[in-house]
């Protein structure tokens, strides 16, 4: 599995029209709480259990679900790893991390608190371990080809720079307010950087899963290039 494309279907401009497209329906849904909807509304909007968090799950499914339909069974088990990392955005977006455990399973506090049983610390000591070690395949497998993608402007390296985009700014946004407190800046949080925060992690599901479309072409794509209605995208390096 490499971040090109793996086949070719749709020209490649395609997938830049859905990533455009795709940034203009996160600035409506940024735009839609702050300036149109009323507070109680605006809550319901952002709250677990909201719209914005049941379409962020709802777009890793979409990337796992894309993954296993055009991935064979040995490649499946070659790169373990996305899908294993897909299923654990979706369930860290619901909030799986905190349900089962008394802390999150990526705060300290759970490990060296004396009050949270043993078999708790080692079943999210595992999960950590493991998504560690996925992360670390990842990198090894797809750093390489990731960056000649970019380099070379191809359509997934490109979506899967901008999932990574709004993966850093939702945790700038996120953890400003403690991390300015240590330079004495004591800034409140409010609806607006929640906002903000909530519809650029929606952003991360949605970009990834252009990146897959443009790694897998559907059939009409498929069918459209044969037929000499689209140019070919220029495939790079598959490792």
């Amino acid at each position: 599995m490499a971040w090109s494309e793996r086949k070719t279907g749709y020209g490649k401009d395609h997938y830049f029209i859905q990533m455009g497209l795709a940034l203009l329906v996160l600035v409506f849904l940024i735009a839609l709480p702050l300036a149109f909807l009323p507070e109680d509304i605006r809550k319901f909007y952002l709250s677990e259990g909201g719209p914005i968090e049941v379409f962020s799950a709802a777009g890793y499914l979409i990337v796992v679900a894309t993954l296993v339909r055009e991935m064979s069974y040995r490649e499946l088990l070659k790169r373990w790893y996305l899908v294993a990392i897909s299923i654990a955005m979706c369930l860290r977006e619901l909030d799986f991390h905190a349900h089962f455990t008394t802390h999150n399973i990526t705060k300290t506090t759970l490990y060296i608190s004396p009050d949270v049983p043993l078999l708790e610390k080692l079943i999210g000591a595992t999960v950590v371990i493991a998504l560690a070690v996925a992360f670390c395949f990842l990198l090894k497998d797809g750093l390489r080809s990731f960056v000649h993608g970019l380099r070379h402007g191809e359509a997934t390296a490109v979506a899967i720079a901008a999932a990574i985009g709004c993966a850093v700014l939702s945790k700038v946004i996120d953890g400003a307010p403690s991390n300015l407190t240590f330079l004495g800046i004591h800034l409140a949080r409010n609806d607006t950087s929640t906002v903000f925060e909530e519809i650029l992690e929606l952003g991360i599901p949605v970009y990834l899963a252009i990146a897959a479309f443009a790694a897998f072409p559907t059939q009409d794509g498929l069918t459209r290039r044969a037929a000499g209605q689209v140019a070919p995208n220029k495939p790079g390096s598959v490792t």
